[in-house]
C-alpha cells in the first residue's frame, strides 16, 4: 500500500515514492517534531500539547504508520512468524495437518527463540491481504507458506515484500533468493507406488487427484503416471477434491465394464471413500480391488481391510520448516537452547524431506485374474 500525502508537503511526497514501512523517525521529520514527542503521542503519555498530538496522529495516519508489535518483541523477547494457512480444502489428513507441522517446527525453533501463531484464512487473496498488513504494522518478522497453489496471491504479495519466507512445497515460477523452500519428496513416493502395482500384476490403474488448484497433487499425479509409462500403463485420472466430488467420480468408474482393478488417492479420506463405494457396489478389496491412500494416517489401519499408505512425515517436515525459518530470520540460537547437546554436530536438515517407503497393508493384491487358486 502506498501512503497518501498532501500535495504541498514536500516531506510526504518523497516519502511515498518509497515502498518501506513508516517509522516514528518519518513520522517526526513529516510533523516537524522530536522523535520522543511522536512516541508519546502515540503511546497515549502525557506532556503533548493538544494541537501537537492533533498533527502527530494526522501525519502518522497519512504516513500509514502502525505499531511497530514485531519489532518490539524482537527487543524483548522472541521474535514471531505467521503460518497463514487457507482452509478451502477441509477433507483428508493434508488439510488437518498444520498443527502437526507446527508441532515439528516447535521441537527445532525452541521456546525461546521464535514463536509460530497459526492463522486461518478463507482464501489465497484474504491471506495475503493479511500477510501485507501485517508486515506494515511489524506484527510478524517472517512468513510460512503451505499449500502452494497455482498463481497463489500470497506468493504475489510475498515477493512485493522485503518480508523472511519459508515456502512448504515447490513453487512453479522462480523465488526471490531470500526465500526459504521446504518440499516433501513425495513424487519419489508416487514413483513408488507405480511399480509396486505394476509389479503385483495390475495394468488398468486409476487416481482419484486432489484439487487441480494446487502444486502438489498435479506433482503427485505425474510421478505415478511416469512411473506406470516404463510399464506400458496409461494411467486414468479423476478429479475428487472434497467428499461429493469423489463420490461422484467414483461410482461410474467403479461400474463400467473395463473398470480399474487399482486406484490410487491423493489422501486418506478419499481412500476410505472408495472402500464404501467399492462395498455399496459388491466389490471386494484386495481381491476385486487394491487401493493405495496417498497419506497414510491412524484410519489407514482401523479401516476394515487396512489400507496400504504412501507415508506422511509431517514432523519431520515441521523440523525442516523450523531449520529454514531460523536461516531465513538469521536466527542464532544455540543447540543448547532447543535442547540438543551441542557437542554431537547434528547438522539441519536437507531442505527436501524423504517420504520412506510405501506401508503395504491389506487393501492391495495382485489383480483377480493372477489369484492362484
Amino acid at each position: 500500500m502506498v501512503p497518501t500525502s498532501r500535495p504541498n508537503d514536500p516531506e510526504l511526497s518523497e516519502f511515498s515514492t518509497h515502498r518501506r514501512r513508516p517509522t516514528i523517525v518519518d513520522v517526526a521529520r513529516a510533523a516537524g517534531v522530536s522523535t520522543a514527542v511522536v512516541s508519546y503521542t502515540l503511546n497515549g503519555r502525557s506532556g503533548v500539547s493538544p494541537t501537537t498530538r492533533e498533527r502527530v496522529l494526522r501525519v502518522a495516519d497519512e504516513l500509514g504508520w502502525r505499531p511497530a508489535t514485531a519489532a518490539r518483541s524482537l527487543r524483548s523477547g522472541p521474535a514471531a512468524a505467521a503460518l497463514v494457512v487457507v482452509h478451502d480444502q477441509p477433507f483428508g489428513t493434508r488439510a488437518a495437518f498444520p498443527l502437526d507441522l507446527v508441532t515439528g517446527a516447535l521441537q527445532t525453533l525452541g521456546p525461546d527463540t521464535l514463536t509460530l501463531a497459526v492463522h486461518v484464512a478463507e482464501s489465497p487473496a484474504d491471506a495475503a491481504q493479511l500477510m501485507d498488513r501485517w508486515w506494515t504494522e511489524r506484527r510478524y518478522a517472517a512468513f510460512v507458506v503451505t499449500g502452494v497453489r497455482r498463481d497463489d496471491a500470497r506468493l504475489a504479495a510475498l515477493r512485493t515484500l522485503p518480508a523472511p519466507t519459508v515456502v512448504v512445497g515447490a513453487v512453479a515460477d522462480g523465488a526471490p533468493a531470500t526465500w526459504q523452500h521446504v518440499v516433501l519428496d513425495d513424487g519419489d513416493a508416487f514413483a513408488q507406488v507405480g511399480v509396486f502395482l505394476a509389479e503385483l500384476g495390475h495394468r488398468r490403474i486409476a487416481m482419484v487427484a486432489g484439487s487441480e488448484h494446487l502444486l502438489a497433487p498435479v506433482r503427485r499425479a505425474a510421478a505415478l503416471e511416469a512411473s506406470l509409462v516404463r510399464y506400458g500403463i496409461e494411467l486414468h485420472t479423476v478429479a475428487g477434491d472434497g467428499p461429493e466430488r469423489a463420490s461422484a467420480a467414483l461410482r461410474p468408474l467403479l461400474s463400467a465394464s473395463d473398470r480399474p482393478t487399482a486406484i490410487v488417492t491423493d489422501d486418506d479420506a478419499t481412500a476410505g471413500l472408495v472402500l464404501d463405494v467399492a462395498r455399496r457396489l459388491g466389490l471386494g478389496v484386495p481381491w476385486d480391488l487394491s487401493v493405495v491412500a496417498g497419506t497414510d494416517s491412524p484410519a489407514c489401519y482401523l479401516t476394515t481391510p487396512s489400507l496400504t499408505a504412501v507415508p506422511y512425515p509431517v514432523e519431520e517436515l515441521g523440523r525442516a520448516t523450523g531449520w529454514a525459518l531460523r536461516a531465513a530470520l538469521g536466527t542464532a540460537v544455540s543447540r543448547r537452547a532447543v535442547g540438543v547437546d551441542p557437542t554431537e554436530g547434528e547438522a539441519p536438515p536437507s531442505g527436501t524431506v524423504p517420504v520412506g517407503r510405501l506401508v503395504v497393508r491389506g487393501s492391495t493384491a495382485p489383480p483377480a485374474g493372477d489369484q492362484i487358486v
